[in-house]
């Protein structure tokens, strides 16, 4: 087993093999309270506009996320899991995009299986 500690998206990148994204603060807290309050898939994106372009053919997806700390315009929720700890999300999809976690997802290219860490 060989086991290499990369860090930010850099880190990321070259990633390979079963990889652990870990964003503890928010993103992947967050993502836990959704499927806790019974979504029923997220969509994680790098970056606001693909977020958008998917919630333009897909009026009832939900929209999480953060740039910068702020919630972009239109979104129906921020990144903070006590935004969302006790909303219903049953049955919905949520698109969430994030400065570090999601834009981390994406940039796993090479990566075999990814895990995301968090405190939740």
């Amino acid at each position: 087993m060989n086991i290499r500690i990369l860090q930010l998206i850099e880190g990321v990148r070259k990633a390979t093999g079963l990889t652990v994204v870990i964003d503890v603060f928010r993103s992947f807290s967050v993502t836990c309270y959704v499927f806790e309050n019974g979504a029923r898939m997220i969509i994680p994106v790098g970056d606001v506009e693909k977020a958008y372009e998917l919630k333009q053919k897909n009026p009832d997806y939900i929209l999480i996320g953060e740039r910068g700390g702020r919630k972009p315009s239109g979104f129906d929720y921020g990144n903070s899991p006590t935004q969302i700890e006790n909303v219903n999300f049953l049955g919905k999809v949520v698109i969430q995009t994030t400065t570090a976690g999601t834009k981390g997802l994406m940039n796993a290219k090479d990566a075999d299986e990814i895990i995301t860490g968090s405190f939740v």
